[in-house]
């Protein structure tokens, strides 16, 4: 299932790579790309994963997702 979400606080590849990381990190995420212009991020996992989800990894982190 493809999701794309917009994420605050990508400002440079650095930032992308690590919203990546932690998007990768989601249980049956199964690959995720980041266009740094839009900050939109692209996840395509087994099933749909949920907003809390997404905000929860980024916790304690200078991202966050937006509604």
């Amino acid at each position: 299932m493809k999701q794309e979400i917009f994420v605050e606080g990508i400002k440079c590849e650095g930032c992308a790579k690590g919203v990546k990381e932690k998007f990768e990190s989601v249980k049956g995420v199964e690959s995720v790309s980041v266009d740094l212009k839009s900050k939109k991020v692209t996840v395509n996992a087994q099933s749909i994963v949920d907003k809390a989800t997404f905000d929860a990894v980024l916790e304690g982190t200078k991202y966050s997702v937006v509604e």
